[in-house]
């Protein structure tokens, strides 16, 4: 008996040293709640963002969730965010089914996202029902996402007010399926019928877009009246500011754009394609401040629209492009530490801006990253890798080794003639290699016949780059030790481009070396502004090498003369 207590009394003892002991049992996670997809969509029903846009619509629905999602869908669709004008347009059909004006924004925005065309499979009902019976199946699983929603709005006209009916009629007939509508009458009919809804009610924001959609095709400001006409009943209407912004940079008058730019962001403050679309514009008339802080903003608001709808960055169209824009103009403002930020979220999400992160690397001086851009570069794109070695070797002033890159990129230029971008890229790093070789006049010829054949190039000017060519050409001037060039160029760039900080550094060290002192202050405060965000080392660095490349400049005896004489005329 004293023995069993004694065991038992050992085995108590043991347990808790042996619980102790166990490893922890892991407790499984709460499950993550299931979110039903909706039909037609794929997508999960659309969170609240009713005040990402102003724009509102009244259509003929009771349901006041109905008429802001639809809203809601509205902003999306005149941003190009298509996913989210699906999204919310489905969630507004859900809320309200016999909202016939959903319908037809639904319809719309899947015809944009391209994701509503397909039809569902019915192979083994054609065979068991015959084609009687397959007639007789629901549109919906008949007909695809988009014809099904256009179908579903058509059903529900007789319901909806006398607006919204010559809205679904025109679109109806655009595509065809209204009543004595031939294949050569569809845009014709459809704009008549827009046109009796706008003599009717001229106040109709959704008329006037939708009339100046269609007139596209009828000539190159066709319909430019019809925005502007919208903008009257409505001067914040997201549409038609949106698209006026295209409008003015396709008829190479940026300048004019810019008001429609920014009405276009108070239109619609929660969406971050308005904040990028002033870029179109400002990088090409010099708005560099506000458009690099916009532009910044533009993804933040993205990175929180993903996880809030949670959407993929691969599922947003206009990530990869606001970033990479955000990139350059960071890049061209100096503002490297933001830029590196930057660049460590793209490569994340597997971006690649390899040219954009070499150019920071080169005004960096940061010789290593331009060596593992360049690699990069090589292994998918030889000419752009000899052309970028070419650059960074100017840069260091390896004029030998620049020479062998460029040997490299003349002889695969030679099979790609009329690869524009190539030829140009060999006539910068070769007129720039024979200025530094000391063959400056071949050399300022080379540059000066890229400088012309770009100046006037209106696409070659987007995204800033209307000033690149001829910085190079001044830089190449002043290794030349050629004045009146360098003079002449820097002035080209800062005339091109009024951001250009080498284009004002260029003309700072030139008159400095010249020594005309007022006109060097003059231009370093230019410089000094332009560049008021870049750390003072990163802008010394780059002062310090155009003053290095101006050195080549010979003042001559009457320059010297007359800086003497003005220097006695000051005493």
């Amino acid at each position: 008996m004293f023995r069993l207590t004694g065991c038992v009394a050992s085995l108590l003892l043991v347990a808790p040293l042996a619980l102790a002991k166990a490893p922890p049992v892991a407790v499984a996670p709460a499950p993550t709640p299931v979110v039903p997809k909706m039909p037609l969509t794929g997508l999960a029903p659309a969170k609240p963002m009713f005040d990402a846009c102003v724009y509102r619509y009244g259509v003929g629905t009771a349901n006041r969730e109905c008429q802001a999602f639809l809203d809601q869908a509205l902003g999306m669709y005149y941003s190009y965010v298509w996913i989210e004008a699906a999204r919310a347009a489905e969630t507004a059909v859900a809320l309200d089914p016999e909202c016939a004006y959903a319908w037809l924004v639904l319809h719309r925005s899947l015809e944009k996202w391209g994701k509503g065309a397909i039809a569902p499979k019915v192979g083994g009902f054609a065979a068991a029902l015959g084609a009687a019976g397959l007639a007789s199946l629901p549109d919906k699983m008949t007909k695809s996402p988009l014809d099904y929603s256009l179908e579903m709005a058509r059903k529900l006209m007789p319901r909806a007010g006398h607006r919204e009916q010559l809205l679904v009629q025109a679109r109806l007939q655009e595509k065809g399926m209204w009543p004595n509508t031939g294949p050569d009458e569809r845009k014709k009919k459809a704009q008549q019928t827009l046109d009796e809804l706008l003599t009717l009610y001229e106040d109709d924001g959704e008329g006037w877009f939708w009339r100046a959609q269609i007139a596209a095709g009828d000539g190159p400001h066709a319909r430019a009246p019809f925005y502007k006409a919208a903008l009257k009943v409505n001067p914040l209407h997201p549409g038609a500011n949106h698209e006026l912004v295209h409008f003015f940079e396709e008829i190479r008058r940026p300048a004019l754009g810019w008001s429609f730019a920014e009405n276009y962001l108070k239109s619609s403050p929660g969406v971050p394609h308005a904040f990028h679309m002033q870029a179109h514009l400002a990088t090409r008339i010099g708005k560099w401040g506000p458009t690099t802080d916009w532009s910044a903003r533009a993804v933040e608001l993205q990175i929180a629209y993903h996880k809030y709808q949670g959407v993929t960055p691969g599922e947003d169209h206009q990530f990869t492009h606001h970033m990479e824009i955000l990139t350059r103009s960071l890049v061209h403002d100096g503002r490297f530490a933001e830029a590196r930020e930057l660049k460590a979220k793209a490569e994340a999400y597997k971006f690649n801006f390899k040219a954009e992160w070499f150019r920071m690397a080169l005004a960096e001086r940061d010789w290593a990253e331009c060596q593992k851009q360049v690699d990069q570069f090589r292994k998918t794109d030889k000419a752009g890798g000899a052309y970028f070695a070419a650059s960074a070797c100017l840069a260091r002033g390896e004029t030998e080794q620049a020479g062998r890159e460029i040997d490299t990129l003349r002889a695969l230029q030679q099979s790609k003639k009329s690869d524009k971008s190539l030829e140009r890229r060999l006539l910068e790093v070769q007129g720039r290699y024979l200025c530094q070789k000391g063959d400056g006049e071949a050399g300022l010829k080379l540059l000066k016949k890229l400088v012309d054949a770009t100046k006037n190039d209106f696409g070659h000017h987007a995204w800033g780059n209307g000033a690149v060519y001829m910085e190079a050409w001044g830089v190449g001037a002043l290794e030349a030790g050629n004045a009146e060039v360098a003079e002449e160029a820097f002035q080209e760039a800062l005339a091109h481009d009024a951001g250009s900080v080498r284009g004002a550094l260029g003309l700072w060290a030139l008159c400095d070396r010249l020594g005309r002192a007022d006109e060097a202050a003059g231009y370093l405060k230019v410089a000094q502004r332009l560049w008021s965000r870049a750390t003072p080392k990163d802008f010394e660095a780059l002062k310090a090498d155009m003053a290095r490349r101006a050195t080549k400049v010979v003042r001559s005896m009457a320059e010297t003369s007359a800086t003497a004489a003005e220097s006695e005329d000051a005493k």
